[in-house]
């Protein structure tokens, strides 16, 4: 750890051997900056896969108004209106899968050497995407 120079010209004070907040920052922060790259990739992943899903859904959602509009007979707007959230329930279904299995990477599976064999591995993600 580095040195500061003293901060109080008085040597018997009490900031005159306290160390500086950068002192105590540095180390956690550059110890910390490979994990945190890590994560924000992951992140960045994430919300990626939710704005592709969000741009689709949307499109979904104005297709419907268009066949609502379009509709000339009741039975008509019952299909489009069933199939519709159908097609919702599926769509969100699949993306919260897709989502759950990216932010499982962002889950700690703890220390010990106990909770090792339950820690996902690149290959277990693979297999599951």
């Amino acid at each position: 750890m580095r040195v500061q120079p003293l901060i109080a010209r008085d040597t018997g004070s009490l900031a005159s051997f306290w160390l500086s907040i950068s002192d105590w920052c540095t180390p956690g922060m550059t110890s910390s900056a490979a994990a945190s790259e890590s994560a924000h990739h992951a992140w960045v992943d994430l919300v990626a896969e939710w704005q592709t899903f969000v741009g689709h859904r949307l499109n979904e959602d104005l297709r419907l108004f268009q066949e609502l509009c379009a509709a000339k007979a009741p039975e008509e707007v019952w299909n489009a209106w069933s199939g519709f959230w159908q097609k919702v329930t599926a769509d969100y279904g699949a993306e919260y899968s897709a989502i759950a299995k990216r932010a499982a990477c962002f889950m700690p599976y703890g220390i010990g050497a106990d909770t090792a064999p339950y820690a996902p591995t690149r290959a277990t993600h693979a297999k599951a995407a």
